[in-house]
């Protein structure tokens, strides 16, 4: 959860500026000014009664009086200049005239409070000190002219006041900035996530299409080469040749529509629907007049968890598809599936290994097909990987060697 902004005044950390800005919105000025202009005039009248000093309470007294209040709601926070000098100009007036001593004028203090929240945090902190200093100076400058005088004590003990009322105001203006900064990095934070996540999903997606197009085009391309060639002499060969067709064709439309169906509704299923009751039939159709594909499956391994099986299933996959794509030559295809280890140490190791050499039929960067990095190889290292294993794709004496090597955890769920 992100930190919540202070939300004083109705001010919503939701809504809070960047550099810790109070008070910009108009409503919760508006509050403030009304109940300075109530204490104001009210404080005003009660202050004549109570000090029985100077002229009879003229109305000029409480106009004088409220004119900082309408300089907090109509000139802040856009003209932070104009409203200090009003204030300060009335609360000189107001003393000048010999109105009483009370909260009409303190109440430039207010302004500068507010002052110092709602404007750029340089400018407000700057125009804040230069507003109290000439405050001070007018009333100063104004109770000369007065019959009696304040005395030096109360203008230092006024001072003091408005000079805590001011480091009050920059405290709380530099706490709301550390908040409005906390929200902004986990807002950023979060946008990172997200977008980590959606290039993740893309990648997966991306990597799903790849193994069944590549595997599937590849079987069916197998198929129809070896259906061709035996249609005159053996018709049922190439009957069953076109059979294994269009199952394939069917199984790939299946899996296509499956990681479609996943962009659409945007629920990833939890287990792939491969697994390894499918290897067989997957070495099969890798088989052809030249090439002889077996498969050897420890027993051990069908007692796999679902995700680990789906890993080995598209390892051996892509492997035998790289086997048709790349080594034209070859003549033994051998799939291995193995389970190691006990306990903690168990893992699970899936290995292809071909006698086609390493010669590619075409350039490639390198010298060699089977040697250049591509979708192929680095989706397998992926998917090994993010089941916390290894994976190597390396040439050996006779061919190519694909092999992959996985943890197996005792519980499925620690895999997720």
């Amino acid at each position: 959860m992100p930190p919540d902004g202070p939300p004083w005044f109705g001010w919503g950390a939701a809504a809070q500026p960047r550099d810790g800005r109070l008070f910009a919105r108009r409503r919760p000025r508006a509050g403030i000014a009304v109940i300075l202009a109530l204490i104001s005039i009210g404080g005003t009248f009660g202050a004549w009664h109570a000090q029985h000093a100077g002229p009879r309470l003229a109305p000029g007294a409480a106009l004088l009086a409220l004119v900082t209040p309408v300089a907090i709601l109509a000139l802040l926070p856009r003209f932070p200049r104009t409203a200090t000098l009003a204030s300060a100009a009335a609360t000189f007036t107001y003393v000048a005239l010999g109105y009483p001593w009370g909260p009409a004028v303190f109440s430039g203090i207010v302004l500068l409070f507010l002052v110092m929240l709602t404007g750029e945090a340089r400018q407000a902190r700057v125009l804040s000190g230069a507003g109290a200093t000439l405050l001070f100076g007018a009333v100063v400058g104004a109770g000369t002219l007065r019959e009696h005088p304040p005395a030096v004590g109360s203008l230092l003990g006024g001072a003091a006041w408005a000079a805590v009322v001011l480091l009050m105001a920059n405290g709380m203006r530099e706490r709301s900035a550390r908040f409005a900064e906390a929200r902004a990095a986990q807002a950023r934070s979060l946008a990172e996530r997200q977008s980590a996540a959606v290039a993740a999903e893309r990648l997966r997606i991306a990597r799903e299409m790849h193994d069944v197009l590549a595997h599937s085009l590849s079987a069916i391309s197998v198929q129809a080469g070896m259906g061709l060639h035996l249609l005159d002499r053996d018709p049922a060969q190439a009957r069953t040749a076109l059979t294994n067709i269009r199952a394939t064709s069917a199984e790939a439309l299946d899996e296509v529509r499956a990681v479609l169906g996943v962009v659409r509704d945007g629920e990833a299923p939890l287990a792939p629907t491969w697994n390894l009751e499918a290897l067989p039939r997957l070495v099969a159709l890798a088989g052809t007049e030249r090439l002889t594909a077996t498969l050897d499956v420890d027993p051990q391994a069908h007692d796999l968890p679902e995700r680990l099986a789906g890993v080995v299933y598209r390892v051996a996959q892509e492997a035998l598809t790289n086997v048709r794509r790349h080594a034209p030559g070859a003549s033994r295809a051998q799939v291995r599936v193995v389970v190691g280890g006990a306990g903690p140490a168990r893992s699970v190791t899936v290995s292809v290994d071909d006698d086609g050499g390493v010669a590619s039929t075409g350039p490639t960067t390198g010298g060699s097909s089977r040697a250049a990095p591509g979708f192929g190889l680095l989706g397998m290292r992926e998917r090994v990987e993010d089941a916390g294993g290894t994976f190597e794709a390396a040439p050996t004496a006779a061919g190519w060697r694909v092999r992959a090597t996985v943890p197996w955890p005792d519980q499925e769920r620690d895999l997720a």
